[in-house]
Order: C-alpha cells, then sequence, then structure tokens
C-alpha cells in the first residue's frame, strides 16, 4: 500500500470515528435535556456524520479520478472540517 492510500485509509477511519462519536453524544443530550426518555434528544446533530460522508465520497472521488497527491490535502480538510461545522450549523 502507498503512503498517500494508507493517509487516505487511516485519516478516514479515524475522523470517521470521531465525528460519529461526537454526533451521537450530542445527539443524546444531557439528562436535563432528555424529560421524555428518548435515546436521541436533539437527533439533528446526525448532520455531522453526513457532512462528514461527503468529504469522504469527494476524497473517494479525487482519490480515484485525478492525481491523489495534489488533492488529499482537500480531502482532509473537509472531513476535520465536517465537525464543527456541523456543530456550528446545529447552535
Amino acid at each position: 500500500m502507498g503512503k498517500i492510500k494508507t493517509t487516505f485509509v487511516i485519516n478516514t477511519i479515524v475522523s470517521g470515528c470521531i465525528a460519529t462519536f461526537i454526533s451521537v453524544v450530542f445527539a443524546q443530550g444531557t439528562i436535563a435535556e432528555d424529560t421524555t426518555d428518548r435515546t436521541y434528544v436533539a437527533p439533528e446533530f446526525f448532520v455531522i456524520t453526513a457532512i462528514w460522508a461527503v468529504g469522504l465520497l469527494a476524497g473517494l472521488f479525487i482519490y480515484k479520478n485525478f492525481h491523489p497527491k495534489l488533492f488529499l490535502f482537500i480531502s482532509i480538510v473537509v472531513t476535520w472540517g465536517a465537525i464543527p461545522y456541523g456543530i456550528e450549523m446545529r447552535t
């Protein structure tokens, strides 16, 4: 496996786990918000995972169709930038 492919796979796994964890924790809310005994009090936080998935798909498209070395940085920025952007969209 080449350096670029390894970087892309590691970035995908790490950022995906973090994005999923943050969206699930935020969607569950706090004890003070959960007066209805629902699992997900604020499901709109799952938009973080959706934005992350768009970054992943863009990265896959770029990796398969273009010279990946030039566009790998853009893919990494989009996947990691989805987390704070999704949080900011919600508030």
